[in-house]
């Protein structure tokens, strides 16, 4: 946290001398209404926009929102969370010459319970911002230099991978999350657990909308060894970590060429690949002596297998352009790990996002999305070994999670959007069961986000 405020400190200075050479506030662009700003806070009396002329930008956001199980899961109740993410961008070649540099500092203060594992039991989850427990940690800490007219991009520092990789502008609008790490140690270095690591990106200009990328990150952003164990607890403040291995990840993709008049979402394909080289990624059927862990003989302990992988790829794009200037897209993602390592060694999503449906509000959004996360056969096999140690014929065998969102996100303000949402979960946590004994039934949740830009 120490080199966050000291960031912030060092951009104030700057913008004081970027105010010194800068036009009078009252010769600046004119303040603009309330409700139709950009943001909440306006131009500060011109000092933002003197800061932004200079090469810093800041940008702050507020999510909260309310879920409330109301059917099914482990039990019905409320929860309420949020998420504050202040930022400062640097555009170094405007602010110090330095030609092609761009540096970022933001932290993250989450707070509230987790819908999922407090009330639903769902594994892939029901909120994008939800973190377990509250945390308030360095977020983003990194330099960018592009070179070769940009078909060269190298980042470096604390990141994160999801902001690179494996993400869609169309899936953005969902709050159901949706990621290929669920098996890494602490979810990956995903949000919202960055690591140190590198970024190296290749557009070439003779192909032009295709691209190369490649990544590697420290292994495990808990700070521990590399272990998958669900008794790994995730930290609550800042880490920066060296341990657990190492993450590799790849991706290409190419975006297909339209008239450069065409305001539609091009259509584009990614496919991609990762390893993780931590020797801890526990079996989900035996136990360290070959025995199921089911078998009262077997050590308890679960085998531990050396790396792990995955496939991946996606797809996005326009589906239909209405004459009123409505849009119809839509996008499809899947992957696929080893079964043996793996709780869901199988993930697919899709969804179709209708923008302008509602004459006179072209910026509100429709979207139906369906997640589906298959149990991987190891663990159905303990399960079957699970209902033949104890004699129960009736012990629940995993199978599969899916769920169903329906979601509207309304453009209240350009500095303001809320969103309801309904989401059905088809066996929650796989087909398992409550404390009670009984079988986790279907779960549907509500709930209404709101997101603020200062």
């Amino acid at each position: 946290m120490t080199r966050y405020y000291a960031a912030i400190v060092l951009a104030l200075i700057v913008g004081r001398d970027a105010l010194a050479r800068s036009p009078p506030v009252e010769d600046l662009h004119p303040p603009v209404n309330l409700w139709h700003r950009d943001t909440l806070t306006g131009d500060w009396g011109g000092l933002r926009t003197a800061l932004a002329e200079q090469g810093i930008t800041f940008t702050a956001s507020y999510i909260g929102e309310v879920f409330a199980n109301v059917q099914g899961g482990m039990k019905r109740g409320t929860i309420y969370d949020g998420l504050f993410l202040p930022q400062i961008d640097v555009d170094l070649e405007k602010l110090a010459g330095w030609q092609g540099a761009t540096f970022r500092v933001s932290m993250l203060q989450a707070h509230g319970q987790s819908i999922a594992t407090r009330y639903v039991g769902n594994l892939i989850g029901i909120s994008t911002i939800a973190v377990v427990p509250p945390s308030t940690r360095l977020y983003n800490f990194w330099l960018q230099q592009n070179l070769f007219h940009d078909a060269l991009s190298i980042r470096a520092g604390l990141i994160t991978v999801d902001q690179d990789f494996f993400n869609s502008t169309v899936a953005a609008v969902f709050m159901n999350p949706g990621w290929l790490g669920l098996g890494l140690p602490g979810g990956g270095p995903a949000y919202p657990l960055p690591t140190p690591g590198l970024r190296v990106r290749v557009s070439p200009p003779e192909l032009a909308g295709g691209y190369v990328q490649a990544a590697v990150f420290s292994g495990d952003p808990t700070g521990k060894n590399g272990s998958t164990s669900p008794t790994i607890g995730i930290p609550s403040g800042t880490v920066i970590s060296f341990s657990g291995g190492a993450f590799f990840i790849a991706e290409s993709g190419y975006t297909l060429p339209q008239d450069k008049d065409d305001t539609r979402l091009p259509t584009a394909v990614k496919v991609g690949a990762w390893y993780h080289t931590s020797r801890h990624f526990e079996d989900q059927r035996f136990a360290t002596n070959g025995l199921s862990l089911a078998d009262p003989a077997s050590t308890g302990s679960p085998y531990e297998h050396s790396g792990n992988w995955a496939l991946y790829a996606s797809v996005e794009g326009s589906l239909y352009r209405s004459g009123g200037g409505g849009e119809l897209t839509g996008f499809a993602r899947a992957g696929g790990s080893p079964s043996d390592r793996n709780l869901i060694p199988f993930y697919a999503e899709g969804g179709i996002a209708y923008k302008g449906l509602i004459p006179g509000r072209n910026n509100d959004s429709l979207g139906v999305s369906v997640d589906y996360a298959r149990i991987s056969s190891r663990a159905r096999g303990l399960d079957q070994d699970t209902r033949f140690f104890t004699g129960n014929p009736l012990f629940p065998v995993r199978n599969y999670e899916m769920a169903l969102e329906l979601t509207y996100q309304m453009q209240v303000t350009p500095w303001l959007t809320v969103q309801p949402d309904a989401q059905y979960v088809f066996n929650p946590g796989g087909h398992v069961l409550n404390d009670n004994g009984t079988v986790r039934p279907n779960a549907l949740v509500f709930g209404l986000r709101s997101a603020i830009n200062f």
